[in-house]
């Protein structure tokens, strides 16, 4: 610390004095004093006063030390640290009135984590009401916003993707189409070719679906996988024609996800493909619509699923 020097320098001036003056008056007085002697006392009081002062600046800035280092780590969100001081001094008073705040602030960040754990509970559960009454607007989709959901988060993890993400992934999967909400049902469900005006309104859900969720803190790593989901790794997709990695990662997952599904799902304006079906749809579509490095992934996940199925079927 910056005032250990300072401190030690004092203490050391102040414990060797006494002993300066001493021999000073001695000599001022005409005492006679053995040189030998005088010498031994001044190597005495100099080693005396260096241990006194070393004792008494670790005893003052060894607690120092450690408030700080403790008041760094409560700066930090880690609340509940306490110090360790046993002295009976205002140091003592010091830590004692550490460890008091510090349980305090403890006691009040459990709490705000439990409130901010139901607050986002409550958001999500709302959110998903509003995911199901798309998916309740057709039948056809019924479900696919969970499948969605669930196969994204397991192509983030066969990527080695960081939990944020694959959070993201179930955040973005499940609202990936909650735009829709303001879709009229004969759209959804028309079963031949969509006019412009509706192929317009149909592809506006990705941005109302973002301005939905926009604001919403711990949705924010999931804006983008609902914003983006429809754009295209060869930049021909929509809302804003991105292209290759200027998509977001979480929106090129979902994209995926939502094709394989699409894919397998009973349609008005499609059969229900089977999965090699789909193994080689997909593959015409890596490096156009799709991540090549998202689609191996997709590959890798739905061979394992099926192979899964095999052996629970068998």
């Amino acid at each position: 610390m910056r005032s250990v020097r300072p401190l030690f320098l004092l203490v050391l001036a102040a414990t060797l004095v006494p002993a300066v003056l001493l021999v000073t008056s001695l000599r001022a007085s005409g005492t006679a004093v053995d040189g030998q002697a005088l010498m031994l006392a001044g190597v005495a009081s100099l080693a005396a006063a260096v241990v006194i002062a070393v004792l008494l600046t670790r005893h003052v800035t060894l607690p120092v030390r450690a408030l700080a280092q403790q008041a760094l780590e409560i700066a930090r969100g880690r609340f509940g640290r306490e110090v360790l001081v046993r002295s009976r001094d205002e140091l003592g008073d010091l830590a004692y009135t550490f460890n008091h705040m510090s349980r305090e602030l403890a006691g009040i960040g459990g709490e705000n984590s439990r409130l901010i754990g139901q607050l986002e509970r409550g958001y999500l559960d709302t959110i998903r009401c509003l995911a199901s009454a798309i998916d309740a607007k057709d039948p056809y989709t019924r479900g696919h916003s969970e499948r969605v959901a669930a196969l994204a988060v397991q192509i983030g993890q066969e990527l080695g993707l960081e939990e944020r993400l694959v959070t993201a992934l179930r955040f973005a999967g499940t609202l990936h189409d909650i735009g829709k909400i303001g879709v009229p049902e004969q759209v959804l469900r028309k079963p031949g070719r969509l006019t412009p005006e509706e192929t317009t309104l149909i592809r506006s859900h990705a941005v109302v679906g973002a301005e939905i969720v926009e604001g919403i803190d711990f949705l924010k790593a999931a804006e983008p996988g609902i914003r983006h989901h429809h754009e295209r790794w060869d930049g021909k997709g929509y809302p804003d024609g991105l292209a290759g990695e200027a998509i977001p990662m979480v929106a090129r997952i979902v994209n995926a996800a939502d094709t394989w599904d699409a894919c397998t799902s009973e349609r008005p304006y499609q059969r229900a493909y089977s999965a090699p079906e789909v193994v080689e749809i997909l593959a015409r579509l890596r490096g156009t619509q799709i991540d090549p490095v998202v689609h191996d992934a997709v590959l890798r996940v739905v061979s394992r699923r099926r192979s899964l199925e095999g052996v629970l079927a068998s």
